[in-house]
């Protein structure tokens, strides 16, 4: 079973990942249409249960599926990024699924999460040439 979740986790940040590769459509967009995107990015974080943490840096978020689905980008490098997920997640009442392993895979690492009622994944990964890394967020309610 918890290789099962951990080949859903992975086959959805593949899945995801490619959608949040795609550039920011930023340019020839007017100042209204920029502060319309900001308004609903903010949104879909306000609609966000307390428990799921967004890193205070976050740029560029896309949100997919109900907001189960979350990537962003976020300056520095993964270690740190890892820290401050550990950290967020054990602090909301997160606890690790079991023997999961949290090894670097292919210069991205993934943390898995659970609560009674709903998983966490949170997959961090270098941004090639970049002093950025992306955060893919996926919650799925048990």
């Amino acid at each position: 079973m918890k290789r099962l979740i951990l080949l859903v986790m992975v086959l959805l940040f593949i899945a995801v990942a490619g959608f949040g590769c795609r550039p920011a459509e930023v340019v020839g967009k007017t100042d209204e249409q920029l502060a319309a995107s900001t308004a609903a990015a903010q949104e879909n974080i306000d609609a966000l249960p307390t428990d799921v943490p967004i890193h205070p840096l976050a740029e560029k978020l896309k949100f997919a599926a109900g907001n189960t689905y979350i990537t962003y980008e976020v300056p520095g490098d993964v270690d740190t990024i890892v820290e401050y997920y550990r950290t967020e997640l054990a602090g909301l009442g997160w606890e690790k699924k079991g023997n999961s392993p949290e090894t670097p895979l292919g210069g991205a690492l993934s943390l898995l999460r659970s609560k009674p009622d709903k998983n966490i994944s949170v997959t961090i990964q270098s941004i090639p040439e970049s002093e950025y890394v992306r955060v893919l967020i996926t919650v799925i309610s048990k």
